[in-house]
């Protein structure tokens, strides 16, 4: 109820703006503290019991872009990376929108854990691994689902929001007899998609979000 109520507030800013770009590019979006209704979904979700990048229990602080938990000291580290790497809110004390609290919602550290095994990336490598492309694509793809979760209406959790990102089979159809042909088998052609990364043959809808290959490692 508290997100729900979240997410009318901003829309109400938004119907209150004009429609243009321009006047929408400054739009400051409602925040509130991060409601209660939600902690106990966030902190179920798979993984989320213990930092990120560390493994320390009862992690408070968070990586929005990633949708990760992360303990105090591993958020400094964050903070060095940059806000456009890494956009770091205390989960208790800083103020949320309904965007950043659907990302957290969305995401979790067992998905991001598991996109990193897939690219070889382990814990060892701690902050550096987020600066990769791997890891460009992970937050850009994340932000495209929550975007498209937001403007669906009320949010249903988790399972209804992977349920509609997935194309129906008529749509899997038409995109089947429509898509281009292209040279070189599917592994060049992901690498080609992905800005010369590198992907293995297999597709599946990698980190829950997008059809993707399910692994893009930076050459």
């Amino acid at each position: 109820a508290e997100l729900e109520q979240l997410r009318k507030t901003n829309m109400l800013v938004i119907e209150k703006s004009t429609a243009s770009a321009s006047s929408r590019k400054g739009l400051s979006f409602i925040e509130d503290r991060f409601p209660s209704t939600c902690l106990e979904l966030l902190h179920s979700i798979p993984g989320n019991s213990h930092c990120m990048d560390c493994g320390e229990r009862d992690p408070n602080w968070a990586s929005v872009t990633y949708g990760a938990l992360i303990c105090l000291q591993c958020s400094g580290a964050h903070r060095g990376l940059g806000v456009k790497t890494s956009f770091v809110r205390s989960i208790y004390m800083d103020s949320w929108s309904h965007n950043q609290v659907l990302a957290m919602l969305e995401g979790g550290n067992g998905q991001l854990a598991a996109f990193f095994d897939r690219n070889s990336m382990a814990p060892s490598s701690s902050v550096m691994r987020y600066r990769t492309k791997a890891a460009l694509f992970y937050r850009e793809q994340l932000a495209l689902h929550v975007t498209k979760v937001s403007d669906s209406g009320r949010y249903e959790g988790r399972k209804a929001s992977r349920r509609k990102s997935k194309p129906s089979t008529r749509d899997r159809v038409n995109k089947k007899k429509t898509k281009p042909r292209m040279k070189g088998n599917i592994c060049e052609q992901a690498s080609a998609a992905n800005g010369g990364c590198q992907a293995t043959a297999s597709h599946e809808h990698t980190i829950g979000l997008v059809q993707s290959p399910s692994l893009i490692k930076v050459r």
